[in-house]
């Protein structure tokens, strides 16, 4: 959500007067940011400066409320579980101040716009606008791509939702049985993180496995290079959706095919067979079967996920995404 408002950001600086209010600290900060950004925007309204509101997350409705008083039009970005999130004050915070009160409803995928159209009985003011990636003028080579050893990859929080922990307790065990030197690259950190390190020890995985923790762009940028495959094996989690699924337009501009849970945003960020294909979320024996299949030959491995890269083209550029986002915002002013 994060990094998707910063390149939103960063595109509508290019040929627009953009007056950015981030919040910059962790989710602690929230409160002192409203107060600072309620004045900013209330000064701006005063002296005339606002044709247009964009708000990067639904719990900034109560700044769009505040626009609306001075009949500015505000359009908000909606990811997923900005909307689905359960507390039952939360809800009525959305009740009071998000559903139906704006002009534009900016969704980052088909899962998130369907919701946001069903909710609102209408598609009238919802957009679907996918987000971007960074393409590499050329990917990299997968760095052991001359091995017989298969590298797998999984890049994400690690949080229930992912579903590295049913991976490793359900999947792996089965997968290192027929491949002994298999490999699996585990990058993110979250809750999940100690359990996933027990299994590992449990299932005597040591030699598989690594558990990177957080990485810059620059680590992540190298371990996609040494993977043949990037595995997304979410999981459903009730009030918990999976947004969109930037990862694995991330596999795709680095040259790697992607196995991803057939879910909510996935869907729209997998293009299958292109740039990877769809597996039932917690089927086991199905995603043994694909994983196998896709190691058997990686050589054949190698070469999809540079049909992938070229598949993608620069329709998920973030440039692209900018001007869809003008577009939204020049037809409200």
């Amino acid at each position: 959500m994060q990094r998707l408002s910063f390149h939103i950001a960063e595109q509508l600086r290019q040929g627009s007067d953009l007056t950015l209010v981030r919040m910059g600290q962790g989710n602690w900060f929230l409160s002192f940011f409203l107060a600072r950004a309620t004045l900013r925007l209330l000064f701006a309204l005063l002296t005339r400066r606002v044709d247009v509101v964009l708000l990067g997350d639904p719990v900034l409705s109560g700044l769009g409320w505040l626009a609306k008083k001075f009949r500015v039009p505000v359009a908000v970005v909606v990811h997923g579980l900005d909307i689905t999130y359960a507390p039952v004050l939360y809800q009525r915070y959305l009740d009071w101040m998000f559903w139906n009160k704006f002009e534009a409803y900016i969704c980052i995928s088909r899962h998130v716009y369907d919701i946001v159209q069903q909710r609102l009985g209408t598609d009238n003011c919802c957009h679907l606008i996918h987000p971007g990636v960074n393409l590499l003028p050329d990917p990299p080579p997968v760095a052991n791509g001359h091995r017989q050893s298969p590298r797998l990859l999984m890049l994400g929080r690690l949080v229930p939702r992912k579903g590295a922990l049913w991976l490793v307790e359900h999947v792996l065990p089965v997968l290192v049985s027929a491949l002994p030197a298999l490999q699996l690259d585990i990058v993110g950190d979250g809750p999940d993180h100690e359990l996933i390190a027990e299994a590992v020890a449990t299932r005597g995985l040591q030699r598989n496995v690594s558990l990177h923790g957080a990485v810059d762009d620059a680590r992540k940028s190298a371990l996609l290079a040494e993977a043949h495959l990037v595995l997304i094996p979410n999981l459903p989690v009730a009030d918990d959706p999976e947004g969109f699924g930037l990862v694995a337009l991330e596999a795709a501009a680095a040259g790697r095919y992607v196995l991803a849970a057939n879910l909510e945003g996935l869907r729209d960020a997998v293009h299958v067979p292109d740039t990877g294909l769809l597996l039932p979320a917690g089927d086991a024996n199905r995603w043994i079967d694909a994983v196998l299949q896709a190691c058997s030959d990686l050589p054949g491995l190698i070469e999809k996920g540079q049909h992938a890269r070229a598949s993608i083209g620069t329709e998920h550029s973030w440039q692209r995404m900018g001007e869809r986002y003008r577009q939204v915002l020049n037809g409200l002013a």
